[in-house]
């Protein structure tokens, strides 16, 4: 049985909900109940999702509050790489404020992708 589950997502959020719908899934494994434990892991153009600069509106995106209040709803665990942070010019205080957000570095990132039961790229 699966009991823990790290989603990755890479892709950036414009004209796309592959970030967005990875945390919709990864709360909904939470919801599930406390036997899978989900991280999801924002690389590469996805971090500009949390930019709380970003008014995705404009481009005929979904506001971010709405999949976040899901998120924060289920204790879900967001990290955002380190270098991907930089590799976009955006510190920690462009991110939006959420509870369970942390900065990784790669090092960590293989930490929990070897620790989980299974891992994949949304």
């Amino acid at each position: 049985m699966v009991e823990s589950v790290v989603i990755i997502a890479d892709q950036s959020p414009t004209g796309k909900n592959s970030a967005a719908e990875a945390i919709r899934i990864g709360s909904g494994f939470v919801a599930l109940g406390e036997s899978i434990n989900c991280q999801i892991v924002l690389t590469g153009d996805a971090v500009y999702l949390l930019n709380k600069h970003a008014t995705p509106t404009v481009v005929g995106m979904d506001p971010v509050d709405e999949f976040l209040e899901i998120a924060d709803l289920s204790d879900l665990e967001l990290y955002v790489l380190d270098k991907s942070l930089k590799d976009a010019g955006l510190t920690f205080e462009d991110l939006i404020e959420y509870e369970n957000l942390k900065i990784i570095s790669i090092d960590e990132l293989i930490d929990l992708i070897e620790q989980a039961d299974t891992c994949f790229r949304f």
